[in-house]
Order: C-alpha cells, then sequence, then structure tokens
C-alpha cells in the first residue's frame, strides 16, 4: 500500500492523539486516515447532490421552457378564435341592422300602399247606391236637372236594393235598412196627433219622409184599430 509520510508540528500531534484517543482510535495514523477517508466521501456526496440539483434544475427549465411553449401557441390560438368570433358577432350585428332596416322599409312601402289604395278608394266617385245609404232618401224633384234618364236611374237603384215608392208627384227612393226602421217605428205610432208622431219619429228624414207619403194617402190612421197603415206595395 503506497505512503505518505508528512511533518507536523509538535502540538498539532499532540491535539491529534488527543481527537483520535476521543475518537476511540490507539493509532493517530488511523486516525488521520479516518479523516481523509471521511472528507473524501462527504465531498462526494456533496458532489453527487449538488449533480442531481444541477440536473433537476435543467430538466424543470427545459419543461418550463416547452410548457411556455405550448402554453404561448395555445393562448395564440384562443386569441386569433376571439377575433374571428368578434368579426362574426360584428357582422351579425351588421346583418341584423340591415334586417330591421329592410323591415322598417317594408313597413313604410305597406303603409304607404295601404295609404294609397284608401286614398285611390276614397277618391272614386261614389255609386248611386252608396250615396242612397249616405243620404237615406232620394227625392225626384231634387235630381231633376242632374240626371238626365231618371227612370233608369230609379231603375237601377232598385236593381240593387233600395225600397222605390211612386207617389201622385214623384217618385222616391229610400235606402232598405232606413226604410225597415221607418215601418217599424210607424207601427208604434197609437195617435194622430202632431206629438204622438213627433215622439216616435224624431228625425228630420223620417219626418219629411212620412209627410210625403201621407200627402199623397200611401199613410193613413187607422182609427178603428188606432195605428197608421202603409199603403205601398
Amino acid at each position: 500500500m503506497p505512503e505518505i509520510i508528512i511533518n507536523i508540528p509538535d502540538n498539532i500531534y499532540r491535539e491529534l492523539l488527543e481527537r483520535a484517543a476521543k475518537a476511540g482510535y490507539k493509532d493517530p495514523g488511523e486516525y488521520l486516515l479516518h479523516l481523509i477517508l471521511s472528507s473524501i466521501s462527504t465531498s462526494q456526496t456533496l458532489d453527487i447532490g449538488k449533480y442531481v440539483e444541477d440536473l433537476v434544475a435543467k430538466h424543470v427549465s427545459r419543461a418550463e421552457r416547452k410548457l411556455s411553449d405550448v402554453i404561448n401557441a395555445y393562448t395564440s390560438k384562443i386569441e386569433e378564435v376571439a377575433s374571428r368570433v368578434a368579426s362574426l358577432v360584428e357582422e351579425v350585428e351588421d346583418i341584423k341592422s340591415r334586417i330591421e332596416d329592410l323591415e322598417g322599409r317594408a313597413q313604410e312601402a305597406r303603409e304607404e300602399r295601404g295609404q294609397a289604395i284608401q286614398k285611390k278608394r276614397e277618391q272614386r266617385k261614389a255609386t248611386a247606391i252608396e250615396i242612397l245609404k249616405q243620404q237615406k232618401v232620394f227625392y225626384e224633384s231634387s235630381i231633376v236637372g242632374k240626371i238626365k234618364d231618371r227612370d233608369k236611374f230609379f231603375q237601377r237603384l232598385e236593381s240593387e236594393g233600395a225600397v222605390i215608392i211612386a207617389t201622385d208627384r214623384e217618385r222616391i227612393a229610400i235606402d232598405s235598412d232606413f226604410w225597415n226602421e221607418f215601418s217599424e217605428k210607424i207601427s208604434r205610432i197609437r195617435s194622430d196627433t202632431g206629438e204622438a208622431i213627433r215622439s216616435v219619429l224624431r228625425d228630420r228624414k223620417e219626418l219629411e219622409l212620412f209627410e210625403k207619403l201621407k200627402d199623397s194617402a200611401l199613410i193613413v190612421f187607422d182609427a178603428t184599430e188606432k195605428r197608421w197603415k202603409i199603403l205601398t206595395s
């Protein structure tokens, strides 16, 4: 076995003897060998620990870089998707706005068309039967000079549902609804006094028609039955 010979001062040697004795060594050389071997073993242990620490740190750093690269890649994709979604939302809002605008224009067009149709209807010349429904009664004396062929005029009104009564002076065209209501009121009058007549026939047109028919003896009062009778066919 190789030998190493070193020269040490006396005080160091005495210190070495004391420590060797305390450590249970009789030979200070053996104690010194123990110290050398312990020192070498500790140094190796420390080196291995540092190596493992460095190795772990290296792999952790590499893993962090890879993880960062992956996260950055996904972050980039997420940002790209978010940008596309935002763009789609803007496009949808734009389409929605255009649809609402079109619906508004369509509604305006429908309203304008309806108004135009209504205006055209209003501008259309009303027919004789329509005018009769509004005025309730036509007296032939009131249209003399306005209508040339009065016979054809009254025939047409009659064919369209008007009631035509010929008195000894003129013909009278009466709206059918007005005539039915008038006839029903006449049946309720039980006296020939003016007060009794006016209490039922309160409308001026009703009173005028009553007088025209009474003057032509087409409405007469039956004193026996106490009621007025209409004698038109």
